[in-house]
This record gives C-alpha cells, sequence and structure tokens, in this order.
C-alpha cells in the first residue's frame, strides 16, 4: 500500500485516493478549508489547505493535489500559517468579524447562548450562526485573533422576497458551495457567481428571482453555507435545539431521514438526517426541509374528542368518545359500514384500522385514498412472495439507461431527481415518456411527450439494451390498460433490470402491506385463497374476509343512502357524496370539511409524534420515532383504534406497544393471485395546470397553511411550460427591462 509522510507523521493510502487533503484527514491531522465539502468536487478556491510538498515549487491546494507514494508534506510552518493568516484576514475584511477578533467571545458565548435578532448581521450578537460557524473555527485552528486590515462593509441589502430563507450576502465568503451544490449535486443551476473582482457575489443569472431561475427551495444551499449567509426564515432565531431526534418523513413516499431540532417541546426546524442514513443520504426536499414545523404547530390542530350533541360539537373524555364511537358500531348493519384509512397513517396503525374493520365490526368495505396505484404495483411486481423487480435506487450507479413513465419526479420526488440527475450527469442517458415540466425535459437524454393514449404503442416499440432503471409515476393509471403497460415495462426492463414505483401520498407501500383493500388481507394477501384466508382468520379469530366496498363504491352506496356509518382518518379525501351518512367517525391530527359531518371527532397523532413503520418506495421499512409530545390528550391512530376494538369486545387488540402489532403484521407474507386481484375504481387523474402538484397532508392542505408554499406552487405552472423560443438577447433585453420597472 503507498505511503506518505505528512507533517512527520506515515499515511498509507488507498492507490484510488482523491486528494492530499482526504489523506491529511484519514490520518487524524487537521488542515483548514473553507471551499471543500465531502459532496463536491475539490474547488481550491479558499486557499485555506495550502501545503508545500519536499521538492516541489510554491504552495499547493492539498484538495486539488492528488497523493503519491513517497511524498513528503509540511501542512504547518511559519511561512504557511503566516500566509494563511493574511488570506484569512483579507476574508474577514468584508465580514462582520467581531466574534473572532474579541477577547471577550469565550464568556460572552456562555452566558449569551442566543443571538438577537436584528435586520441585518453586523456583528456576533446578531448573527444566527454565532453557536457554529465555519469561519470562526478556522480562525480558531490558525490563531487569527487580530485583524490587521481596515474593514469594509458590503453593506448589502438582505434579500427577504423569495419563500422560505433569508440571503444576507454581507456574510458570503465566496466559497461557492451554495451554487456548486446546486449545479453539481442537484442539478438546478439556479445560482451562479456574478460579476467580478470586488463586485462578486452569489445571484440569479440576470438578478431574477430564485422562484424565477427554477429553484426548487430544496434547502441544499442552506446546509453547505458555512457562515449562515442564507439561512432558514422559520428557524433562523431559535438558537441552538434543545435535543435533535433523526425520523422518518412521510410527506411523499421515499422516506427522507430527516433531523427534527426540538426546542420548548416543539419542533422548530428540521435538516435532513445523517449523510449515512438511507435512503435521501443528507438531502431533502422542499416540503420535509421547511413545512414539518408549521404544520405540526398548528394552532388549530385538533387536541380533545367531541361528540355531536343537538348539532353541537361537544368536548368530552377518551372513555365517552370511544363509547359513542362503540355504539354506533354495534348499532349499524356491518356491510352498511365503512372504513377509509390514509396513505399517510404507520403501517402498524393501517393494520390495527383493518383489523378492527374486519374482525371486529364485521365489515369487508376498507380502502385507503389513492390505492389504485399501489395495489397495481403489488398485483403485478410482487414475484415469490419479494419484490424481485423493485430494488434500492442506489444500483443508479449500475445500470445501462434510466427510462421515467407516468410522472415528474423532479417535482414530487426532489431527492429521487437528484439521484438520477448524478447517474445522467455520470453518462447514464435518461429517456422521459409523457409529458413533464422543463427541469425533467433539460435533463433527459431523449424527451417523448407522448399523450397518454399512445404511451401503450410506444412502450410496446420500445427497444434497450442491457440493464435498465425504471421510474413509474402514478400517472399511468391514465392509460386505457395499466395493468399491461406495466408489464411491457417489466419486460423491457430485462432479467437484472429493476424498476421503482414514485408513491406520492407518503407510506402507500405500509398501507398495503397492512392489506387496507377490500380485495386484499394483510401480507398483502388475496382475499381469494384459501391459505391466506384461514392464516388470518386464525390469527383474528375470525370476521369478514370477503371482498367489500372499495372507496367510490362507497361513495356511490351513500349517495343512495345505504351507508350508515363512515369511519374516515383522512381529512384530504373530498366528502362529496357523504353527505347523507347519518354516522360519521372522522379521526386525524387536523379539522377538515369533514368536522361539520362528524358525530364523533378524534384527535390523532402526527408522524413526529408516534412511533410506527414506513414502508418506502423501494420497499424498505423504515422506523417513525415520537419526537414531542402531542397537543392536548391526542393519542396515535393504533392506541385509539385497538381501545375501540377492546370496547367492541373483540380480543387480539391488546397491544402494549407499536412494536407489537409491527411483529403480528409481519406474521403474513406475500400471496398474490395473478388472476383478478386488482379492482380499479378508486382513483382519478391528476388535475393538470394550477394544482396538479398540490401536497396535503391527513387533512391539512399544506399551501393553505404556509403562504411561503403556496408562493411557491403559484409559480410552478408557469416554469413547466416548454422552452422559450426567444434568443439570448431577446431574453437579456426582456429580464433587463423587468428589472427596471421593479426598480
Amino acid at each position: 500500500m503507498p505511503t506518505l509522510t505528512i507533517d512527520g507523521k506515515k499515511i498509507q493510502f488507498e492507490d484510488d485516493a482523491q486528494s492530499l487533503l482526504d489523506v491529511a484527514r484519514s490520518g487524524g491531522i487537521q488542515i483548514p478549508t473553507l471551499c471543500d465539502h465531502p459532496e463536491l468536487d475539490a474547488y481550491g478556491g479558499c486557499r485555506m489547505c495550502l501545503v508545500e510538498i519536499e521538492g516541489g515549487r510554491g504552495f499547493v491546494a492539498s484538495c486539488t493535489t492528488p497523493p503519491k507514494d513517497g511524498m513528503v508534506v509540511k501542512s504547518k510552518s511559519d511561512e504557511l500559517t503566516k500566509m494563511k493568516q493574511n488570506i484569512l484576514q483579507l476574508i474577514l475584511r468584508e465580514h462582520p468579524s467581531a466574534c473572532i477578533v474579541c477577547y471577550e467571545w469565550p464568556a460572552c458565548l456562555e452566558y449569551r447562548t442566543e443571538s438577537h435578532r436584528a435586520g441585518a448581521v453586523t456583528g456576533c450578537n446578531t448573527c444566527p450562526n454565532r453557536e457554529i460557524c465555519e469561519l470562526r473555527e478556522v480562525a480558531e485552528l490558525l490563531e487569527t485573533k487580530d485583524l490587521n486590515y481596515q474593514p469594509e462593509y458590503k453593506s448589502v441589502s438582505v434579500e427577504r422576497s423569495d419563500p422560505f430563507f433569508d440571503r444576507d450576502y454581507n456574510l458570503c465568503i465566496l466559497c461557492a458551495r451554495c451554487v456548486r451544490i446546486c449545479d453539481e449535486v442537484r442539478g438546478t443551476n439556479a445560482i451562479t457567481l456574478t460579476d467580478r473582482g470586488y463586485g462578486t457575489r452569489v445571484d440569479t443569472a440576470f438578478g431574477t428571482s430564485h422562484i424565477d431561475s427554477g429553484c426548487w427551495f430544496c434547502g441544499a444551499c442552506v446546509d453547505v453555507c458555512p457562515t449562515g449567509a442564507i439561512t432558514p426564515r422559520l428557524s433562523k432565531w431559535i438558537g441552538s435545539p434543545d435535543e435533535s431526534v433523526e425520523t422518518t418523513c412521510t410527506l411523499c413516499g421515499f422516506g427522507c431521514q430527516v433531523q427534527l431540532d426540538l426546542k420548548w417541546e416543539r419542533v422548530m426546524g428540521t435538516s435532513p438526517g445523517r449523510r449515512e442514513s438511507s435512503p435521501n443520504h443528507g438531502h431533502m426536499c422542499v416540503l420535509g426541509r421547511f413545512c414539518i414545523p408549521p404544520i405540526n404547530n398548528a394552532p388549530d390542530r385538533l387536541k380533545t374528542p367531541h361528540v355531536k350533541q343537538n348539532g353541537v360539537d361537544v368536548p368530552v373524555s377518551w372513555d365517552d368518545a370511544i363509547t359513542e364511537v362503540s355504539r354506533i358500531l354495534t348499532e349499524a348493519d356491518p356491510e352498511k359500514i365503512g372504513f377509509l384509512g390514509s396513505p399517510q397513517m404507520s403501517s402498524e396503525s393501517a393494520y390495527t384500522l383493518h383489523k378492527l374493520a374486519r374482525a371486529g365490526v364485521k365489515s369487508a368495505n376498507v380502502d385507503f385514498s389513492g390505492s389504485d396505484f399501489p395495489a397495481l404495483i403489488h398485483k403485478e411486481l410482487a414475484q415469490e412472495q419479494d419484490f424481485a423487480k423493485i430494488k434500492d435506487l442506489g444500483n443508479l450507479e449500475n445500470v445501462d439507461w434510466i427510462l421515467s413513465v407516468g410522472g415528474d419526479f423532479v417535482k414530487t420526488h426532489q431527492v429521487v431527481a437528484k439521484m438520477v440527475y448524478k447517474a445522467v450527469k455520470e453518462g447514464t442517458p435518461l429517456t422521459v415518456v409523457g409529458e413533464v415540466g422543463v427541469n425533467l425535459q433539460r435533463w433527459a437524454t431523449e424527451y417523448l411527450p407522448t399523450p397518454p393514449k399512445k404511451i401503450p404503442s410506444v412502450l410496446a416499440e420500445m427497444t434497450k439494451n442491457g440493464t435498465g432503471l425504471i421510474l413509474v409515476g402514478p400517472e399511468i393509471l391514465e392509460l386505457q390498460e395499466p395493468e399491461q403497460a406495466l408489464r411491457s415495462l417489466v419486460k423491457l426492463a430485462g432479467e437484472d433490470g429493476a424498476l421503482v414505483p414514485l408513491f406520492p401520498l407518503g407510506n402507500e407501500a405500509g398501507v398495503m402491506k397492512a392489506g387496507l383493500r377490500p380485495e386484499m388481507l394483510p401480507g398483502p394477501s388475496s382475499i381469494t385463497l384459501k391459505d391466506a384466508k384461514s392464516k388470518v382468520e386464525k390469527s383474528w379469530g375470525g370476521g369478514n374476509l370477503s371482498d367489500g366496498l372499495h372507496l367510490v363504491e362507497m361513495r356511490e352506496k351513500a349517495r343512495k343512502g345505504e351507508l350508515n356509518v363512515l369511519y374516515v382518518l383522512d381529512g384530504s379525501i373530498g366528502v362529496e357524496g357523504f353527505e347523507k351518512v347519518p354516522n360519521i367517525i372522522y379521526q386525524s391530527p387536523y379539522p377538515s370539511e369533514w368536522i361539520d359531518l362528524a358525530a364523533v371527532i378524534l384527535p390523532s397523532t402526527t408522524f413526529v409524534e408516534e412511533d410506527g413503520t414506513f414502508v418506502n418506495l423501494e420497499m424498505k421499512p423504515l422506523k417513525m420515532k415520537a419526537a414531542v409530545k402531542p397537543p392536548g390528550i391526542t393519542r396515535a391512530d393504533w392506541e385509539i383504534l385497538a381501545e375501540i376494538g377492546k370496547k367492541l369486545g373483540s380480543s387480539g387488540f391488546e397491544y402494549k406497544k407499536v412494536d407489537d402489532i409491527w411483529k403480528e403484521l409481519s406474521t403474513f407474507t406475500r400471496n398474490i393471485e395473478t388472476e383478478g386481484q386488482w379492482r380499479r375504481s378508486s382513483w382519478k387523474p391528476a388535475r393538470k395546470g394550477k394544482h396538479d402538484w398540490y401536497p396535503r397532508y391527513r387533512g391539512a392542505t399544506l399551501p393553505e397553511r404556509i403562504q411561503d408554499l403556496a408562493t411557491f406552487i403559484e409559480a410552478l405552472p408557469d416554469r413547466d411550460k416548454s422552452k422559450s423560443k426567444e434568443s439570448l438577447d431577446e431574453l437579456v433585453q426582456r429580464l433587463e427591462k423587468a428589472k427596471e420597472a421593479a426598480e
């Protein structure tokens, strides 16, 4: 193994080691740097990592210099230290640097632990990064305690016109991390370095807004900024969190690991989980990065059970509420009772709901919103008790081609998009079938804006060689025969290929594992298979294990006055058609239009307030953790459902903890019948145009609650339009006129 010497220490390194900086770090030698980042290509811009190589000329940047066997390197010397101190002081000349050169800083940090709110950062006490600042860490490493140059404050206005984060470029040191991660890693290219010399700054091209520049507000620029020049507006001034907890985000089907920053017993901020945490590895989308605190801390959260008495919702105890629910369920004909779960429930809660419906109430009418797409995926892709075709998205590194059909994953699954972009950037061709936005068009090697009715013929004629990965979205259901289209995709992928279903609504795979469909049982298994039915009957002690009603069929029955009770756990389902149901039980963390119709209202927890399991689109079980206490006397869905089951006198609901439910659910294996398994009924095409992506969570419509998100989503239709045919000169003139008009 090759060996080199740094500061007198011999260090062995692998042949594929990237740089001297990497080798030094592996040997425990600390070399200062400001522009280097683990996810970015070497840049060599800050000059803090300069080293001296014996026999070489001058100094070289260790981040861009490859190691060689036998090298003798110095990272510390009087001359090197003096040079780095001078470079750092030039950087500090334009940066508010009171905390770095102030002799009172240690005591100040101890006794003034919070930063003071201010319009612009001018010193240590008004800096949101006062507790953690990479620039100060480098200054301490270089023992820089004085500033030998006259400070020159940039006096740049703080930018607040775009959603989600503030940009105070008075703090910017031009490390270009934000620009590079937006380009190299996220593939968005929303920002760049503009002007030159003293006037150089981070900005959008032609000075447009971030919305107009194509920014997806993923927050990657925030996460890599070393000085706090870009900060999340919501959590900018909360200071250091009391605690941080990593859990699973359920706002889409990818199941990103998210770090929740807790303060005052609330979730006050979020950031990506650890870089080693699968599946997102330190990246997030706009929903997970900025929307979790406002929806979880919403002032209108349901906090207490209510029972309608004489037309008025009256707060009651849990015992009284569960007694009333038990009465309603007991007095009704089981055939006229429906249960509607949520794709954003935990797998354990979905299983308990299913068990309550079939075993406790003897009703087979069970479904959840958006269930057709995951049901189709299970029918066509479950092979030999496992999903052989669904593989880890890490396989993108090993495929010869990528195909996308049935949706725009740049919009709905931004972290998946980041992974695809990396593969495309490294040379893997991407074919996109169907109409998508400009971003995905720009990435595509081949773009086929095919209308839905022609997609089957395109897929049937398509030929691909080698190993491929196919991304399938729910818009495949717009096809007349989606089953046949999915089979064509399986055949196209080949024996070693993979398909990845882009579940948009959350824990759809986990709710399907619970079997929450009228033609399915836990596992999921087909309800027509005798062995599957026998196993469930033995576990549950019987119950109604026949086929029942789907969501659309329940709605039709309700319109005819043939549905007497509806138990709803998802306020995102529309009430249309259910207005005549005499007894509605509504269980959710949020109020919705169901509130006015509900006979009983049961407040449940959000995903950051409960333990449970989320199965992501790679079919991997991920753990949800209860990070904060829920408001009021709110309970987890599974706890409420289990209490109702016990009140009904049914056995098998004596769960002590959520792990007991997962263990029971895991005893049921997949057993999918090849014929007659999937009944299409509940899915409707997404509305095209203004609101084709309008995220919701258990009845909380996110854009209606988060103004920044609404501002972003309202701009998407214009951004999704095809590329402009105007020339570059015409574009520059138009943007300059718009800028002048704004000024």
